[in-house]
């Protein structure tokens, strides 16, 4: 198998690569590699947005500091993504108990590896989080959004029992 990839700002630099047909596919299989690394971007990614950009505007406009702004799913979050980014993905038992809402996605003192149903559990989490985080941070401004015209942020139904 062949895979290459040019650098359209670089025409004359080609990456190339030559791997056994066997081990591409396993490393673009479920559970894989390649999404292995998506779902650990997927959670640094949505850690920084919300660390980066979203939490501050919320302080400033609360007339708090950054660091004031909590929700449990973006606390869980930090931890996977400071074991993803400084420990090799690794999630340390003591790192595990500070887990509150995604304690049971990942085991402690093992490498973090996300399923599909894993990563639907924290988009729900997410989700959950975002409805708490209006609620919570905004109810008492005007024009606030009222709780029944969140609950389709609120609730998630996964269709399991």
């Amino acid at each position: 198998m062949r895979a290459s990839l040019e650098d359209l700002t670089r025409p004359d630099v080609i990456h190339q690569r030559i791997i056994r047909a066997d081990e591409f596919i396993t490393a673009n299989a479920e559970a894989g590699f390649n999404e292995q690394q998506v779902c650990w971007s997927v959670i640094v990614f949505i850690f920084a947005y919300w660390d980066e950009e979203i939490r501050p505007q919320i302080a400033k406009i609360r007339g708090v500091k950054p660091g004031e702004v909590k929700i449990n799913a973006f606390g869980d979050l930090r931890v996977l993504r400071n074991s993803i980014v400084h420990n090799g993905g690794v999630l340390e038992a003591a790192e595990h108990a500070k887990l509150k809402v995604l304690n049971g996605i990942c085991q402690a003192d093992a490498k973090i590896s996300l399923m599909h149903d894993q990563m639907l559990t924290i988009f729900v989490v997410i989700k959950q989080a975002i409805g708490n985080l209006i609620l919570e941070y905004t109810a008492l401004f005007p024009g606030a959004p009222k709780p029944e015209e969140i609950v389709d942020i609120a609730v998630q139904n996964t269709g399991r029992s």
